[in-house]
């Protein structure tokens, strides 16, 4: 392609790659800021775990069940890096698990 080809090509389709660079920057926003909240979540449930509180421990149990499959997971996951007794799943298995819900 020559500069003349690819300047006409952005000209003609302005609006396109607006909208594919805004969805761009929406993504790698969202992708921080659930990094963000994982990483929370991962500090909360390692205090939990090393200081070894139950009553904490047994309302979240509770708490648990009514939380979407996502969120279940996420917090099977925190308390799996947290716990030494517990491993957790490879990012490979968590990626194909997210992929697979979202079909």
């Amino acid at each position: 392609m020559q500069i003349d080809q690819v300047v006409k090509f952005i000209l003609e389709n302005r609006e396109v790659l607006t909208a594919f660079l805004v969805s761009l920057i929406a993504v790698i926003k969202l992708t921080a800021w659930g990094k963000a909240q994982a990483a929370a979540l991962d500090t909360v449930v390692g205090v939990i775990e090393r200081m070894g509180v139950r009553e904490v421990k047994t309302a979240v149990a509770k708490t648990q069940a009514g939380l979407p499959a996502a969120a279940k997971d996420a917090l099977k996951d925190s308390v799996a890096k947290a716990d030494p007794k517990k491993s957790p799943l490879s990012i490979g298995w968590r990626v194909l698990r997210e992929i697979f819900r979202g079909i």
